[in-house]
């Protein structure tokens, strides 16, 4: 369902690739609000250090992740958030999702340089070298944003690198998640699911995936129903349209909604405990004074302007504060 694309044909490929790979993300994300991506930049080593990093963090007992707690809220989330604490379900319409509890815990950073919402790290013996690691890897996740963003200027005719700027400084927010194991019976009791069907508040997300699966996105000829994203390789990186890029082409593209319920191979399954799941998301952001009102370029008489004016850190405290409220 989802287009593979090729990242290095934009980085370092010929005229004619570059072409090619933006038309081909365009279309990709106005299809399903998905690609997925390789030659990406992150070798085997990387990625296989990310998930023992994530591992090793999350086993620690709770009141070692206690010791770094997110304040909830609609301030952006640095630390730790313990299991079902977050309710994505209450982004969604639909009263009998929005009941539902995300068996989910995470850890979320932000950019170095931030003071305003500075990050939190463990200290713990067992956790040297996370904070490097994972700073390292924040910045290079926002090195292939910045690529993605290039490309749609070129896809969208946008000659003076104004879309790049207004992803720089970085106020994204990196995500280690850990979905811990659980019954397929409680997955199907209609309280709970691995994480309700949402789209992202950011310009684009990356993510990296474990091979659990689980992963299913919003099949956009037939609303409401979900294609699995199988982990056939996990050093694939997946992209999607999140709702600042929906805001800014005023509704041209629109967020990817996607959700995280029982793999494909065990759905017929009746009394299992469904593997634990590990991922990282880069919910990638613009800076925080920037409008994510509709661009000038996307408003026309036949089609004016949809979403009000706010900035983008005011974007994500509204939508932060309905997953703790």
């Amino acid at each position: 369902m989802l287009r593979t694309l090729d990242l290095s044909h934009f980085t370092k490929g010929t005229k004619e690739q570059r072409q090619q790979f933006v038309e081909e993300l365009l279309a990709s994300f106005d299809e399903t609000g998905f690609a997925k991506l390789v030659n990406h930049g992150f070798d085997e080593q990387k990625l296989n250090d990310l998930f023992t990093w994530s591992k090793t963090f999350f086993e620690q007992p709770l009141e070692a992740k206690n010791e770094i707690p997110n304040e909830t809220g609609p301030r952006p989330m640095r630390g730790y958030t313990p299991l079902s604490l977050e309710y994505t379900s209450k982004l969604h319409t639909d009263e009998k999702i929005r009941v539902m509890a995300d068996a989910k815990e995470h850890f979320d950073q932000g950019p170095v340089h931030d003071k305003e919402y500075p990050n939190k790290w463990p200290t713990r013996p067992e956790l040297e070298g996370f904070r490097s690691f994972m700073e390292a890897f924040y910045e290079q996740c926002d090195e292939v944003c910045l690529e993605l963003v290039k490309a749609l200027e070129v896809g969208f005719g946008v000659e003076d690198g104004s879309l790049v700027e207004r992803c720089i400084p970085s106020a994204t927010d990196l995500r280690l998640t850990h979905y811990p194991p659980i019954a397929i019976e409680e997955m199907r009791s209609g309280r709970t699911s691995r994480i309700s069907p949402h789209s992202d508040f950011g310009v684009v997300t990356l993510l990296f995936q474990d091979s659990t699966g689980g992963l299913e996105v919003e099949d956009r000829s037939s609303p409401d129903t979900f294609v699995p994203v199988p982990p056939t390789d996990t050093m694939e990186m997946i992209v999607n349209v999140g709702d600042t890029l929906q805001r800014w082409t005023n509704g041209k593209l629109i967020g990817g909604v996607h959700r995280v319920t029982i793999p494909e191979p065990l759905k017929k399954d009746v009394g299992i405990v469904l593997p634990e799941r590990f991922t990282m998301a880069y919910l990638f952001k613009a800076q925080r004074t920037t409008s994510v009102a509709p661009l000038p370029k996307f408003i026309t008489a036949d089609n004016p302007a949809k979403y009000p004016d706010m900035n983008a850190l005011q974007f994500q405290q509204w939508r932060n504060n309905i997953l703790y409220t």
